[in-house]
C-alpha cells in the first residue's frame, strides 16, 4: 500500500488481504456496538492467519479503541457502577499481568495459547460451568468478584480477546438489565483497553505504522459500531451468540492445530 506520512501500513500485504482484515474488524466492531464487548476475539481469530498473532492482537487494540470512544457516552449512562467498581481493580491488575506475559511470548506459543483460551471459554459457556459455580456462591462477595475479574483481565491482556466472554455469564447474574449489562461491559472494557494500550506503548510495541493502520480503518469502525448499537436496540441476541460460538470454536481449533504443527514440525 502507499506510504502515509512516511509510514507504510500493511506492508507486503495484497489489497485483497487488507480487505479481508478490514472486513474482520468491521464485523468485530459491529459485535462490540451490539453487546459492549466481544470484538477482539473474532477479529484476532480471523486475522491471525493473515497478519500473525502479535500484529493481529495489536491492530485489534487500535481499532477497538476507536470503537470504544463511540460507545463511552452510552456506557457511562447505563453501567451498573456498583458492579463496575467492584470488578475494576481485578481487571486492571489481571490485564497488566496478562499484557506483560504477552510481551515475552513467541508468536507460535501465543497462537496455541490463544486458540486454547477460546476453546476453553466457549466450552465453559456451552456447559454452563460458570452458572453452576455461581448458584453455590455469593456472586457479589469480594473473593468471587476479585477472582473472576483477575482471571478475565489476565485472559484479555494475554490474548487480546476473551476477557468478557469469560465474565459475561457472571455479569448476566450481577447486572439487573440488558442495558446495565452492556453499559458495564463498555466501561470495564474501556478501563482494561486503555491500560493495555499504555503498557504496550511503554514496551515499544505500538508503533506509528500500527497507529496509521488503525486510523485507516476508523470510518469503517465507526460505521460498524453504530450499526451494532442500533441492532442492540431492535433485536434478540440468542441466535447470534450461537452462530458466534460455532465460528469461534472452529477458528480456535484451527489455530491450535496450526501452532502445534509448527512446533512439532520444526
Amino acid at each position: 500500500m502507499a506510504s502515509i506520512r512516511g509510514y507504510t501500513p500493511f506492508e507486503n500485504l495484497a489489497w485483497w488481504a487488507v480487505a479481508l482484515v478490514a472486513l474482520a474488524h468491521a464485523g468485530g466492531c459491529f459485535i462490540r456496538g451490539a453487546f459492549g464487548f466481544g470484538s477482539n476475539m473474532p477479529i484476532v481469530v480471523a486475522t491471525t492467519f493473515i497478519l500473525g498473532p502479535h500484529h493481529a492482537i495489536l491492530l485489534a487494540l487500535m481499532t477497538t479503541i476507536i470503537a470504544q470512544l463511540h460507545l463511552l457516552p452510552s456506557g457511562f449512562r447505563t453501567a451498573d457502577w456498583k458492579v463496575t467498581k467492584t470488578l475494576a481493580l481485578g481487571m486492571v491488575v489481571g490485564t497488566l499481568f496478562g499484557t506483560w506475559v504477552f510481551t515475552i511470548l513467541s508468536g507460535t506459543a501465543l497462537q496455541i495459547i490463544l486458540g486454547a483460551l477460546i476453546v476453553f471459554i466457549i466450552l465453559m459457556d456451552s456447559l454452563k460451568l460458570v452458572e453452576k459455580l455461581l448458584t453455590r456462591m455469593d456472586i457479589r462477595s469480594r473473593k468471587i468478584t476479585g477472582g473472576f475479574s483477575f482471571i478475565g483481565g489476565t485472559m484479555g491482556g494475554l490474548s487480546g480477546a476473551g476477557a468478557f466472554y469469560f465474565l459475561v455469564v457472571y455479569l448476566k447474574h450481577a447486572c439487573p438489565s440488558p442495558e446495565a449489562l452492556r453499559g458495564t461491559n463498555v466501561m470495564l472494557s474501556a478501563m482494561t483497553m486503555f491500560m493495555r494500550a499504555f503498557a504496550l506503548t511503554s514496551a515499544g510495541l505500538v508503533t506509528p505504522t500500527l497507529i496509521t493502520e488503525g486510523l485507516l480503518f476508523a470510518p469503517l469502525v465507526f460505521g460498524a459500531t453504530w450499526l451494532g448499537a442500533h441492532a442492540f436496540r431492535i433485536s434478540s441476541n440468542q441466535r447470534f451468540y450461537l452462530a458466534l460460538q460455532i465460528l469461534l470454536l472452529a477458528g480456535a481449533a484451527a489455530l491450535v492445530f496450526k501452532g502445534a504443527r509448527q512446533i512439532f514440525g520444526s
